[in-house]
Order: C-alpha cells, then sequence, then structure tokens
C-alpha cells in the first residue's frame, strides 16, 4: 500500500512512537498527578517531558502554556469560545476548516459575529484584506497557517504583527504546518496556536496542543478534576491545570512525545525539503497528465505545503480516490476535506478534489507509482470515452 493521506493522519508512524505507546500501556497505566506513587509520578514526569519538548519546537517561554488536547479541533474551540462574547466581532481566511467557520456559527446564536478575509497569493492584498475586515469591536483573528485542502500559506507571522497594531488576539490553526514548517511563537507574536498530534508531529490520534503565548487567557470551557486545588468548587487558574481537566490521554501523549522528539531530531526544515522536493516532482507529473485539473501552481508558487489537489476531467473526486484505493493500492482523500471555504475560493465546491498529502516517509518510487497509476486512469477514461 502507498499512502498519501497525510494530511489526515501521518502513516506510518516512527517506530519510536509505538514503542513509547506501548510501554506507558505496559508500565505506566496510573493517572498523572492524581497519586503519590511512584507509577503516577512517573506517568507525569512522561507528560512534562512532553510538554517541554513541544515548548522546544514552538519557541514557548515556559512547559506550562503547552495545554493537551485530544485533537486540534478542541485546541480551536478552548480559544475561540473561550475569547469571544455577545457584541465580539472575529476575522477569519477565505481557507478556514470547519473546525474553525463552525464554532464561530454557533457562537452567532449568541451575539457573536465574524468576517471572512480573501486570501491571495500576493502576501500584501491578503495582508490589506485582514487590516480592511478588522473592526472597533473585533476581539480575535483566526486563520490557517496553510491550507489543508491545496497548501497555500498565509503570511502569519505579518498577520500577528497587523494584530498587534490593532490590539487583537490572534489564532492560529497549525493542523496542517506543525512539524513542517518552522513557527517561534515568540518571534512571531502568535497568541494561540493549535494544532494536531497525529499529522506533522508523527503521535498517534486523540493528541492535539494549545501553546499560549499570550498574557491574555480564554474563560475554560470545560470543568473538573485536574488533581489540584481539589478543595475548591471552582476550575484552578494555573496553568496547565485550567484546560486540563479529567484523566488526559497518557499512552497517546507518551507517542506525542516521542513524535516531537523525532520532528526535533530530523527538523522541520529537513523534513519540508523532502516533502516538498517530492510534491513538486508528483505537481509536475500530474501537470504533464492529459486529463488531469490541478488548482495550485507549485512550481510558481514556492510558499506550499507538500499539498496535490487534482481532479481527473469527467470523474468525481470520490471515483478517483476509490479506483486508486482498489485497482493500485493508493490511499488518498477525496471530497470537500471539511473545508467548504476554500473550495469555494478555489470553485472547486461541485466536486470537491482529490488530495494526495506526503510525508517523511514518502519517497520518489511512491511518486512516480502515484504518477503512472493516475496515467493509467486518465489513459482508461480517453479509451473508454472514444468508444461511446
Amino acid at each position: 500500500m502507498i499512502y498519501f493521506d497525510n494530511g489526515a493522519t501521518t502513516f506510518p508512524k516512527p517506530r519510536s512512537v509505538l514503542n513509547a505507546v506501548n510501554r506507558a500501556l505496559r508500565l505506566y497505566g496510573a493517572n498523572p498527578g492524581r497519586g503519590g506513587h511512584s507509577m503516577s509520578l512517573k506517568a507525569s514526569e512522561i507528560m512534562y517531558e512532553c510538554r517541554g519538548n513541544a515548548a522546544k519546537l514552538f519557541d514557548v517561554e515556559s512547559p506550562d502554556k503547552i495545554i493537551f488536547t485530544y485533537n486540534c479541533t478542541t485546541a480551536l474551540n478552548y480559544v475561540i469560545k473561550g475569547i469571544l462574547k455577545k457584541g465580539d466581532h472575529a476575522v477569519i481566511s477565505s481557507l478556514e476548516h470547519n473546525a474553525v467557520v463552525r464554532p464561530l456559527e454557533k457562537l452567532k446564536e449568541q451575539g457573536v459575529d465574524y468576517s471572512v478575509a480573501e486570501y491571495s497569493y500576493n502576501d500584501d492584498e491578503t495582508i490589506d484584506n485582514f487590516r480592511n475586515a478588522i473592526r472597533p469591536n473585533t476581539k480575535l483573528v483566526i486563520c490557517t497557517h496553510a491550507s489543508n485542502v491545496f497548501g497555500v500559506r498565509l503570511p502569519v507571522e505579518r498577520i500577528a504583527a497587523l494584530c498587534k497594531i490593532h490590539g487583537v488576539l490572534f489564532c492560529v490553526d497549525a493542523a496542517q504546518s506543525a512539524g513542517v514548517v518552522p513557527v517561534s511563537l515568540k518571534e512571531s507574536g502568535i497568541d494561540f496556536l493549535c494544532t494536531a498530534g497525529h499529522k506533522g508531529l508523527y503521535g498517534p490520534m486523540g493528541t492535539g496542543i494549545l501553546a499560549i503565548n499570550s498574557e491574555y487567557l480564554p474563560d475554560d470551557i470545560i470543568q473538573g478534576g485536574t488533581g489540584s486545588y481539589s478543595l475548591e468548587l471552582k476550575q484552578p487558574k494555573i496553568l496547565p491545570d485550567r484546560y486540563e481537566s479529567g484523566t488526559p490521554n497518557l499512552p497517546g501523549i507518551a507517542g506525542l512525545n516521542e513524535g516531537i522528539k523525532f520532528v526535533l531530531n530530523r527538523t522541520e526544515s529537513a523534513i519540508e525539503r523532502h516533502e516538498n522536493q517530492l510534491a513538486k516532482l508528483l505537481y509536475k507529473g500530474l501537470n504533464d497528465t492529459q486529463g488531469v485539473e490541478l488548482y495550485v501552481d507549485m512550481l510558481k508558487h514556492s510558499k506550499c505545503l507538500p499539498v496535490v489537489s487534482f481532479n481527473v476531467e469527467n470523474l468525481d473526486s470520490e471515483e478517483t480516490a476509490q479506483i486508486l484505493d482498489k485497482k493500485f493500492g493508493i490511499s488518498v482523500r477525496a471530497g470537500l476535506h471539511c473545508a467548504p471555504l476554500a473550495h469555494k475560493f478555489f470553485k472547486t465546491e461541485e466536486r470537491g478534489t482529490v488530495r494526495a498529502v506526503l510525508s517523511v516517509f514518502s519517497d520518489y518510487r511512491q511518486v512516480d507509482y502515484f504518477i503512472s497509476s493516475v496515467n493509467k486512469i486518465c489513459k482508461y477514461k480517453r479509451v473508454k470515452k472514444g468508444c461511446n
């Protein structure tokens, strides 16, 4: 099997990640922070080590400002629903995932409003669009670092600077970019960074991170036991306890810790270079294939993640993906990818797209086979059409 669905979840995982999950289940099965015995203390050590490695990866001043969540969607909900109140306004980009749009639509019922700033290949135009969307009551700007469908990147550092000028908080959805594109919260001025653990950080599913770089803290939206201040009936205000109620996913966090260490050892720059070389080769091969429709010129626009979205003429995206799976043993994602705004922007909302996303474990042989397989589908469609 060739797995090019890494935009949803990376596969395979590094051996160290598998071993860490197994070790946690076998040897450290106690609740972290809920007991003074040796197994509980060891579980707590694993969590703290993971916080430290995540803080190092994202350049966060304190491990306590790394909050573990169950996915990127949860982290985004913490920020969006913890900050915006009745009468507040938010700004998002025209490429956002439903993890951003749907919480905002829900908050509309409570008197929160939001505007959409159009993405442009020209960064200056993108910044102007965000600037023009900001209002006196704008409290939060949320945008993706890179589109999960088309791979194009937004100038998040410049948007962060714009937000600072206007006194607006800034949250970045780094689900697709974390582990591939270096991000420094200290240098960029990003207030909140949300990401998944199971994508570019190579951790297990059911893991996510909210990294905080702001003195302003969102309200806690989930309350419960934290193992701290148990006599107090109100949720603790200290970090990370403020946002971490209930028993954490220790096996997942143990795996995530090893995934982050894997990225730190390989370096994001080396990972990005490897994946982009393959993605450009894939793009060129598909671009040279008669009957393939592409949407972003990766050779012209260098600031793209290793994401290639395409369609085969006269085929639904789901049908193309099914043929790739059943006939060629290739796994890809098809459809709308939970990002209707991005599809409307690129005018693919009717068909969706076939999305191929590479990882550090992808290689040239797999790319060549993928191109050859798509070529065979297109050739078969042309022959079939000529017979009709």
